[in-house]
């Protein structure tokens, strides 16, 4: 019944398909900012991240308890037990998923009155998320069922699916409703997550009725289905609670920034618009170079786990010296990129010229995001998943007093926000590295990991704004940060040379994962050749 898959082939699978999707995710969100503008972008930004939290809670972790059952289960030769986990979790999630697609509704209609969004115009992009949560919930019973048994293929593809008919949907519904108003609209843009989900379903469905592991989940087999839903919450509810953490991050900005920039003086409408600056603008520009560091981090935890269970200590300072390097060497140009760039990139991609402070402000976001994604993973391929999670709960108490405080000053206003979330992954980040010197040591090289970065960041930066600087008068905003963009990345390519700050492996763990996933992806007639 195996599918025979190798794990390190599904992993790879699935990190290409992740990239792909955030990628996707991220790049149809220029298009819709320009369509509906700031105000509509930051309606669509209120409703997202209670729908987050909604939606974790609705699933609650019982997707990886599903895969991690059901692969025991196989492993022990006991296939139609595996069927059974797959039966009760999945009549589970039907009823989360109905609950909390009323839930959805019911908070929605409380927004109206403004005391759970700030703007009650929200109340059009959050029921339109509505049916989401009850279709992503059945999906993912479907992609955890299919885990267990290492078929990543399922996931995958319905991943890429589920993203490309969001964007287009939230493109093609945004368009067609921008006339009746910004909030249906921004409904419109919403409601993609519906029509991704329904998409993926239909994929997963297909690979359902395809394979040979559907029909596991329909033979008879007579079980006790409260001591199998009981393994699942064992294993699901610490899930939930990691899971959580950054949903709840994004509603207490929904909650907290609008209100403290009111209480700075500015009227609701410039509150949503600015918000949607900061949350649906700059920080879809931040979670872009994170997507390289993020799939680093994946590939990062079966080496460190490895490396710990052969207790040896060398290899396991070499992979963790060498992720952190990679990390600063990527991150640092994107902070200098995006801060010195700020206003005709934002220009550029978003025709807002006025939220280049934003961008600037939230740049060295980057850095410590993608530093915090490569501290937790060492933490978690050490065996303490739960250190992180501590480490990005103090991060967001940090964030919480420093957005009530800061935002509501004149003086800084959205700015303020920004940097709150720079110091919530700064904390983590920080605390993440304090538990790794703790439980193996850290790794530490000034002049590796801080002043080979900075001269060659400080090299590349120099290039680009003589670059933008010379060239705009000539051909202006667009041509000029596209050219200076460009410039950037090959000064920062020689700069790196010049200060001799790569290392051949250090290439060799950042190409590790390209290397597992062509293997996984080559015909396998190829291989008999």
């Amino acid at each position: 019944m195996h599918s025979g898959q190798s794990f390190l082939g599904g992993a790879a699978l699935l990190v290409a398909a992740g990239i792909l999707s955030k990628v996707l995710g991220a790049i149809y969100r220029i298009p819709l900012a320009r369509l509906i503008g700031p105000e509509g972008m930051g309606l669509y930004g209120m409703a997202y991240p209670l729908y987050s939290v909604i939606l974790a809670l609705s699933t609650a972790g019982i997707p990886v308890a599903i895969s991690k059952l059901v692969a025991e289960k196989l492993a022990e030769d006991k296939p139609k037990q595996a069927g059974a986990v797959f039966k009760v979790a999945s009549r589970t999630l039907l009823l989360s998923g109905l609950f909390f697609s009323v839930l959805t509704v019911i908070l929605a209609r409380v927004s109206l009155d403004g005391r759970l969004l700030r703007d009650s115009r929200a109340f059009w992009p959050l029921v339109a998320t509505a049916p989401a949560v009850l279709l992503v919930s059945l999906n993912s019973a479907l992609r955890g069922y299919f885990q267990g048994f290492q078929d990543m293929r399922p996931t995958a593809a319905s991943q890429v699916i589920e993203q490309l008919l969001r964007a287009v949907t939230a493109l093609v519904l945004g368009y067609l409703l921008l006339p009746r108003g910004l909030e249906f609209a921004a409904a419109g843009a919403a409601f993609g997550a519906v029509t991704g989900a329904a998409a993926a379903w239909v994929v997963l469905r297909w690979y359902w009725r395809t394979s040979s592991v559907g029909t596991l989940a329909v033979v008879p087999w007579p079980y006790n289905w409260q001591q199998v839903l009981g393994q699942i919450l064992a294993l699901a509810i610490p899930v939930t609670l990691s899971s959580l953490v950054m949903p709840i991050m994004q509603s207490l900005d929904v909650l907290l920034v609008p209100v403290r920039l009111e209480a700075a003086g500015y009227t609701v409408s410039e509150a949503t618009s600015l918000f949607g600056q900061l949350t649906q603008m700059a920080l879809t520009l931040i979670n872009l170079p994170v997507i390289i560091t993020g799939s680093l981090a994946v590939s990062l935890v079966p080496a460190v786990s490895a490396a710990q269970a052969a207790r040896n200590h060398p290899r396991l300072q070499k992979y963790i010296e060498a992720a952190l390097r990679l990390t600063v060497l990527l991150e640092f140009p994107a902070v200098a990129g995006l801060y010195l760039l700020a206003g005709p990139i934002m220009s550029l991609l978003y025709d807002v010229p006025e939220a280049g402070p934003i961008l600037a402000a939230l740049a060295a976001s980057c850095l410590f995001l993608g530093l915090h994604q490569t501290t937790a993973s060492i933490l978690q391929g050490l065996g303490r998943s739960d250190l992180p999670v501590w480490s990005l709960m103090v991060g967001a108490a940090a964030k919480v007093v420093l957005t009530y405080v800061l935002t509501g000053l004149p003086a800084f206003g959205i700015r303020g926000a920004a940097w709150a979330t720079v110091a919530t992954f700064a904390v983590a980040a920080a605390l993440n590295a304090h538990f790794i010197n703790r439980l193996v040591g850290l790794p530490w090289n000034f002049k590796e990991l801080i002043l080979k970065p900075i001269l060659a960041t400080a090299g590349m930066g120099a290039i680009v704004v003589f670059g933008y600087r010379a060239v705009e008068p000539v051909l202006g905003n667009n041509w000029a940060t596209l050219i200076a963009i460009g410039l950037g990345i090959v000064g920062y390519g020689v700069m790196l040379l010049v200060v001799r700050a790569v290392r051949a492996e250090d290439l060799a763990l950042f190409t590790s994962l390209g290397k597992k996933l062509f293997r996984r992806l080559r015909p396998r007639d190829s291989k008999r050749r």
